[in-house]
Order: structure tokens, then sequence, then C-alpha cells
């Protein structure tokens, strides 16, 4: 793989590990939502499922990015 690509390969690596601490969170969260039945939980709720929202959004541009690189790459070796 091109080293310009590297870039967008890691930034992909690192939403998808952010993906999964927050998915942690959140489940986390709802158990204890579960457990407790305290409204001040909704708040941390709201604020872990826009942070999810968020990073889904830069996973999708990143994975966007990669393939792009990766398609230009292979029109440069193609010529």
């Amino acid at each position: 793989m091109n080293n310009s690509c590297q870039i967008y390969e890691q930034q992909v690596s690192k939403a998808k590990e952010t993906v999964a601490v927050l998915e942690d969170k959140l489940r986390e969260v709802r158990l204890k939502i579960q457990k407790s039945n305290k409204a001040e939980y909704l708040q941390e709720l709201r604020k872990i499922t826009l942070d999810m929202t968020i990073t889904l959004n830069e996973l999708e541009h990143c994975q966007y990015n990669l393939e792009q690189c990766i398609k230009q790459n292979k029109k440069v070796k193609e010529k």
C-alpha cells in the first residue's frame, strides 16, 4: 500500500478503536439505567450516543478516503 494511503488506514483503525470504546461505555450506561432507573444516566447516554454518531460518520468518511486513495494508486500503477 502506498504511504499516502497509510494515513487513511490509520484513521480508519483509530475510528474503529473509538467505536469499540464507545460501545463498551454505552453498554455500561444502559446497565446502570436498567439497575437504578435514574434519569441522571440519560444525559450520559445522550452524550455517548452523539459521540457514537459522530465517530461512525468519521469512520465512514475515512473509509471512503482510503478507498479513493487505493483506486487512485491503482490507476497510477496501471499507466
